[in-house]
């Protein structure tokens, strides 16, 4: 007899339509604004909350694959704690290599060449976060993202490819780029703040909001998708530390689904995660 499995339902953040974009594109400053500039706004953007379902898939995982959905849970080992991961040489000189292993592993149709370029640690329970964090600084904790969003637009791929890898673009840009989002606990299983993830079937491009995140020496962009009933939320139930998700963010290749949004969600028991 096959078990009913009811989801669950919280509030999450979604970007709200605003006329001012009709003429302004959205915009984020992750940086202090010099005083003597007259238009101080960080941001045009602002949200608005929605309640949003989100469906177990611990019994259901071999039928969601990163092609398909634009995410996937597979299974990797875990020998380090958060304070161990804190090093950002341990992350670069063990970690990531790791991290590696279990893209070629699960990651169909191969690749060529693997590049980290970012990492962040997470904990739902640090009491504040400040308002200008310096991006740049892969040591700082930062608190879960409750709005939904992709982390990287298509064009920014592009440009952050070019930028990082200098003379190897040209050639890496006319085969299949993906960029996939590498997610799991550390300390313990998660119980609050389980990481969420649309179905990239369900998602539409004309729902797609493309927002420049501008930084000191970079202008990169994000993309915030405005609500649909038609979009279809996952997670995973109590997510243990061997359980890897792997999120799609881009892929060139247009025949398979592109891309995965993904957020936080609360409302469930609060005890502390770190991811």
């Amino acid at each position: 007899m096959e078990q009913l499995v009811l989801p669950v339902k919280s509030q999450i953040s979604y970007i709200r339509k605003l006329p001012i974009y009709e003429k302004e594109k959205p915009f984020q400053i992750l940086f202090d604004i010099p005083p003597g500039v007259g238009d101080q706004r960080r941001t045009n953007i602002e949200f608005e909350s929605r309640e949003q379902s989100f469906t177990n898939i611990r019994d259901r995982l071999a039928n969601f694959t990163l092609d398909k959905n634009g995410f996937e849970i597979c299974s990797g080992p875990l020998t380090w704690s958060s304070g161990e991961l804190a090093d950002q040489q341990v992350i670069q000189d063990t970690y990531l290599p790791e991290v590696e292993r279990i893209l070629k592993r699960n990651v169909t149709g191969g690749f060529d060449k693997v590049f980290f370029f970012d990492w962040r640690l997470r904990d739902s329970q640090l009491p504040t976060e400040p308002s200008i964090t310096d991006m740049n600084d892969l040591s700082v904790w930062l608190r879960p993202v409750s709005y939904v969003h992709i982390d990287h637009a298509p064009r920014a791929v592009v440009s952050r490819t070019r930028l990082l890898l200098g003379d190897e673009a040209d050639f890496l840009l006319r085969g299949r780029v993906r960029v996939i989002n590498v997610w799991r606990p550390l300390d313990h299983p998660v119980e609050d703040y389980p990481l969420a993830f649309c179905d990239a079937s369900t998602l539409r491009d004309e729902d797609l909001v493309e927002c420049d995140h501008v930084r000191r020496k970079y202008k990169g962009a994000t993309l915030f998708p405005n609500h649909h009933p038609d979009q279809k939320f996952y997670f995973l139930r109590d997510q243990q530390q061997e359980a890897v998700t792997l999120l799609k963010i881009f892929d060139s290749d247009t025949s398979v689904v592109a891309r995965a949004e993904t957020t936080l969600f609360g409302g469930m028991t609060h005890t502390r995660a770190r991811y």
